[in-house]
């Protein structure tokens, strides 16, 4: 029985994600203009320019989008169990279940927003990383990393991140899995005693 309410949670918040991501696919046709320059005068304003810019090159060099591109369903399957957590919290206080169940069964064209949606995804993506990038390095900091994407092993190492992400982020769940399980059985000997 917790099995099967189990999965039908996952399902439903599967096609709860689904629904919630196709209807932002829709706001973000609308996109907001990248964050303001921190700048308070026009040499500190020419310089995050150039801090954008030098970021906008590293983002290029190394790759940044296709290795986004590879990691894009993971992003949208962790946001789903966001969603479906979030509404299972709604339902365990009594809360209004209408935005959650409008989405419990989501229609085709739902679905195929989601895959169009993204290219969009990672277009705001690309924006923000590269807002990112500028307030945390300087420009030529940011041209010394994509010096390092130029080289064979840079090459090799924007090539092959997205499966090294993957494997990193499995193998942190198995061995925070693994911790969890020895702490609620830690509690379970515990309290038979």
């Amino acid at each position: 029985m917790m099995r099967r309410s189990y999965d039908r949670a996952q399902r439903w918040g599967v096609a709860l994600g689904i629904g919630l991501l196709g209807m932002a696919s829709v706001s973000a046709q609308t996109r907001p203009s990248p964050l303001p320059a921190p700048a308070a005068n026009a040499d500190a304003a020419a310089d995050y320019d150039a801090r954008r810019a030098a970021a906008a090159r590293l983002l290029v060099v190394s790759r940044f989008r296709a290795r986004q591109a590879v990691l894009i369903k993971d992003a949208i399957r962790a946001a789903e169990s966001e969603m479906t957590e979030e509404c299972l919290n709604r339902a365990a206080a009594g809360r209004d279940m209408k935005p959650c169940e409008a989405l419990v069964s989501p229609s085709p064209a739902i679905k195929a927003r989601i895959v169009a949606s993204e290219t969009a995804i990672l277009d705001d993506l690309m924006a923000a990383s590269q807002t990112i990038y500028a307030r945390r390095f300087t420009a030529a900091e940011m041209d010394e990393i994509a010096r390092f994407f130029r080289t064979p092993v840079g090459q090799r190492y924007a090539s092959i991140s997205p499966q090294l992400l993957n494997e990193v982020q499995i193998r942190k769940r198995e061995i925070v899995r693994r911790y969890l399980i020895a702490a609620a059985s830690a509690d379970i000997k515990g309290s038979q005693r």
